[in-house]
């Protein structure tokens, strides 16, 4: 399979084909049609997708799965878009069990942690060694069991659907526990308990993946680092760094420059 845009870097690994692409500002692509199924990472920009039975809107970090099959055409955002695609390699898929129903559906997730998974595996497609083919089939099987995860049909009470969006909208401004607890009238233990079963992380990590997130979109467009960090709610610039390359994989400065 082809993809669309301008090449950025690609390899033919055990587990799949993976290709980097950017487009322009504006561009469209006619309808088209891809005969294997493929994940689409949007790292930066954005596009909305037309199918003749919906519109999907691939906003930056988000995830899009695409069937086999799958027809579409693409009207992207009035920026620079940056799209990491991935089609995984049919002995990968048989390994994966059940979990390769992810995709037999077209879906959009929105999930932070999920989304930053291409951030890494572009970080090895960039700077590829004898290391990197199993540390992306690692990062794939991550991803396909936090697909598989968020598939599952589960009630969020609304105390802990509002305690998450405390953390969306406190994330810069270190939310503590207790607070949170207080304002959702939990008790932080069963608090802490409920969330991590619930999203699969705590309540710190969920701010430190919405700050990083925070930070790619900031540095995508633009911003000063040093402004980012302070910005994102960091302590100070080493601070940022050091949380930055061990999520994303590259430091900030190294990720502005694949920007460009």
């Amino acid at each position: 399979m082809a993809f669309f845009g301008a090449p950025l870097a690609a390899a033919d690994w055990p587990s799949g084909r993976i290709a980097e692409t950017h487009f322009a500002g504006g561009a469209f692509l006619p309808r088209h049609r891809h005969d294997e199924a493929y994940i689409t990472f949007v790292l930066s920009g954005g596009y909305r997708e037309h199918t003749s039975a919906e519109t999907r809107d691939c906003g930056p970090l988000t995830v899009v799965l695409h069937p086999a099959g799958d027809t579409h055409e693409d009207q992207f955002e009035q920026k620079p878009t940056r799209c990491l695609n991935v089609v995984c390699a049919e002995s990968f898929v048989k390994r994966l069990g059940d979990a390769a129903s992810a995709l037999d559906r077209a879906r959009i997730v929105s999930e932070l942690r999920i989304a930053l998974i291409g951030e890494r595996i572009s970080a090895e497609l960039r700077r590829p060694d004898d290391s990197s083919p199993i540390i992306v089939e690692g990062l794939l099987l991550e991803l396909f069991g936090l697909l598989s995860r968020s598939e599952e049909p589960s009630k969020t009470p609304a105390w802990l659907a509002a305690a998450h969006a405390i953390v969306a909208r406190t994330f810069m401004h270190r939310p503590s526990l207790g607070k949170i607890a207080d304002e959702v009238g939990i008790h932080p233990t069963h608090l802490a308990r409920a969330f991590r079963q619930k999203y699969g992380m705590t309540i710190g990590d969920q701010v430190r993946v919405l700050r990083i997130s925070y930070a790619c979109e900031r540095i995508a467009a633009g911003a000063s680092l040093t402004l980012v960090a302070q910005d994102a709610g960091f302590a100070d610039q080493s601070h940022f760094t050091r949380t930055f390359t061990r999520m994303v994989g590259v430091s900030p400065a190294e990720y502005r420059r694949r920007l460009r």
